[in-house]
């Protein structure tokens, strides 16, 4: 008698095929799901770089308001922190256009250039002892361009 013979899995690594397909379909499952959760996290942060430099643009904004305002000494220490909030606006332009491209950015680097070209004249100018209502008008147009196109 001859025995038929038999092709085919034997049970055994028909069992542990379907097992290790399981496997595989719940590994796609877990990263499809990281993946869904990272790209999120990815949009939260490129939104909180953005507002982030919204913000420091509007408070050189408004240095620039309280600059108009006022004289005297406190004028250096403005012009100062105005151009702490400038290099802020610029360090986050750089983070976001590094990680998201150069549409992600708050503004473009050469308009924060230019403002900062304006604090440059300011502070020359005020240590010449010259008035400096003139870069101010400027610098405050500039920004306030600026603060609208952004929303601000």
């Amino acid at each position: 008698m001859y025995y038929a013979e038999r092709r085919g899995l034997s049970r055994k690594t028909r069992d542990a095929l379907v097992l290790v397909i399981l496997l595989l379909l719940l590994c796609l499952v877990v990263m499809g799901l990281l993946y869904l959760r990272a790209a999120a996290r990815d949009k939260q942060v490129n939104e909180m770089l953005i507002g982030q430099g919204s913000a420091e643009l509007d408070e050189a904004f408004q240095s620039v308001v309280r600059l108009s305002r006022v004289g005297g000494s406190y004028t250096t220490m403005q012009i100062g922190e105005l151009r702490q909030h400038l290099y802020a606006v610029r360090r986050l332009n750089s983070i976001a256009s590094t990680l998201y491209g150069k549409a992600s950015v708050v503004t473009a680097d050469a308009q924060i250039t230019r403002a900062l070209d304006y604090v440059t004249a300011c502070e020359s100018r005020l240590m010449q002892g010259q008035a400096i209502d003139e870069q101010l008008q400027e610098l405050r147009g500039l920004l306030e361009t600026l603060s609208e196109q952004d929303g601000i």
